[in-house]
């Protein structure tokens, strides 16, 4: 078998480097790095040959501008890989996500429509084998597989922020399931919770995919004088929210004589924004409640 040239393997090892992370403190985006790191290769190479016979430069290296080893090339001003591309290869990479999460910041849209996060349901020992529930999380791993019969099946590792599930797709479910099991895709996967195993696994049924667009992205304000904010209030005005769910944020601004507080409300709070959400917080808190 021919031996791979020195040369390609120290651009794949630089282009894996790039890909992981190894070079974000230069302050160069890693699209634009892998754009030309096999051009730095090359040069690089070329220098060393040329020292190896002789043929460097008699000053070759005293200029203190000279900070590349005599490498010279120009990082272009091209734009950032979208964040999901962009972890995908650090996991590729490394096997896990260093700099970021592709769902941090989506807690509220995987909240939606589900029974529990994966985490709490890893934890949840009372959980009886056969329960069907629903959860949402990224697809990690597709193990897809063929039965004697000859039909197709996958295994399917899906991730949140809390934990890890295996999702077992046997022939029916995998038929209508198989388009949406891509890695790197969020879902939301409704299937029996199977404890024939020492950790749970899900028998996925169906799976549908999360707007992760949905909602507005302002928050909805409450106004709400501090002497008001009392546990009853309180209360009447989770109950309020928690019949109108959505993607929309809640903030609640205290008013005193001196003062103004916002607060941000928990994401299990969020609505969507309607004329009957906003008629009945004028009910539970005034007409003034929605003014800025």
């Amino acid at each position: 078998m021919d031996k791979v040239p020195s040369t390609v393997c120290n651009k794949r090892v630089i282009e894996s480097l790039i890909q992981a992370g190894a070079f974000d403190e230069m302050k160069h985006k890693r699209r634009a790095l892998l754009a030309i790191h096999e051009a730095a290769v090359d040069q690089y190479v070329d220098i060393k040959k040329n020292e190896a016979i002789g043929q460097d430069s008699l000053f070759g290296g005293l200029s203190e501008e000279d900070s590349g080893f005599g490498v010279s090339v120009t990082i272009p001003e091209i734009d950032e890989w979208d964040k999901m591309t962009l972890l995908s290869n650090e996991r590729n990479m490394l096997g896990l996500y260093v700099s970021d999460h592709p769902l941090l910041g989506l807690e509220h849209v995987l909240s939606q429509g589900t029974d529990c996060s994966i985490g709490q349901l890893m934890l949840d020992e009372d959980r009886p084998h056969g329960s069907m529930l629903t959860v949402s999380g990224l697809v990690t791993s597709v193990q897809r597989k063929i039965t004697k019969r000859g039909d197709a099946w996958a295994t399917v590792t899906l991730e949140d922020l809390d934990g890890a599930i295996e999702v077992l797709f046997f022939p029916s479910a995998y038929q209508l399931a198989g388009p949406h099991l891509a890695e790197d895709s969020i879902i939301r996967v409704k299937g029996n919770l199977s404890r024939d195993k020492d950790q749970p696994e899900l028998r996925g049924q169906e799976v549908s995919l999360p707007d992760l667009n949905d909602g507005p992205s302002g928050p909805v304000v409450i106004s709400l004088p501090s002497t008001r904010c009392t546990p009853p209030v309180v209360e009447s005005l989770k109950d309020v929210l928690a019949t109108h769910p959505g993607m929309t944020e809640v903030q609640l601004r205290l008013l005193t004589r001196n003062s103004t507080t916002v607060l941000r409300l928990d994401d299990r709070l969020r609505v969507t924004p309607s004329s009957a959400l906003f008629a009945d917080l004028k009910q539970l808190l005034g007409p003034g409640c929605l003014g800025q």
